[in-house]
């Protein structure tokens, strides 16, 4: 099941908003050890507080976490603006009302889980063509570009850098009948 919703409304889903924010901790913070606040075992960020984004949150039939993703307007700030665009010198500042930012990508798949990210994708499309968002962009470290190709989604990449010994795509996807297309096979092979 997909949920989606904005951070002003997640006292409406407050049980999937807090198990994406213990998920994000543990792959994050715990995993990843990325540099992330973590208070309470939830890994949550001034782009949740402030600004509003837009989450996707698939789970389980028994409503455990299995993947998640945020999106931000690139017409507000984003991370890549405030955070990541040191690391793409020369990289124009992309900024339109049509183009809106992923980030937090998380999942705690298990073997043979696809199907979750599949669906997430599909109905990631979905809404974006639903609300006239022509382009996703974000930011990832390049086993993710698999991930995004099983999917359905390969990125266009942009740039690439380093980022602690490792390399990191800036990229976007493209919102289409033609990508929601690619997807609905990567979702039905999934199922």
């Amino acid at each position: 099941m997909i949920k989606v919703f904005t951070y002003n409304d997640r006292h409406m889903h407050i049980d999937s908003y807090n198990k994406m924010l213990q998920s994000r901790a543990i792959i994050f913070g715990e995993r990843l050890k990325w540099d992330v606040q973590i208070v309470d075992g939830k890994e949550e960020d001034e782009y949740d507080r402030e600004h509003n984004p837009l989450y996707f949150i698939a789970e389980r039939p028994d409503g455990t976490h299995a993947t998640s993703m945020r999106l931000l307007p690139t017409t507000g700030p984003t991370m890549l603006r405030d955070k990541f665009h040191q690391f793409f010198p020369g990289c124009p500042d992309i900024y339109s009302p049509t183009i809106w930012e992923s980030t937090r990508y998380c999942a705690t798949l298990q073997a043979g889980e696809t199907y979750y990210t599949a669906e997430l994708s599909r109905t990631l499309c979905e809404t974006c063509l639903e609300n006239g968002i022509t382009n996703l962009t974000g930011i990832f470290f390049r086993p993710m570009q698999r991930i995004y190709e099983r999917a359905g989604w390969s990125p266009e990449p942009i740039m690439n850098a380093t980022l602690e010994g490792k390399v990191i795509t800036l990229a976007t996807f493209d919102i289409s009948d033609e990508r929601l297309g690619e997807i609905n096979k990567k979702f039905t092979l999934a199922a």
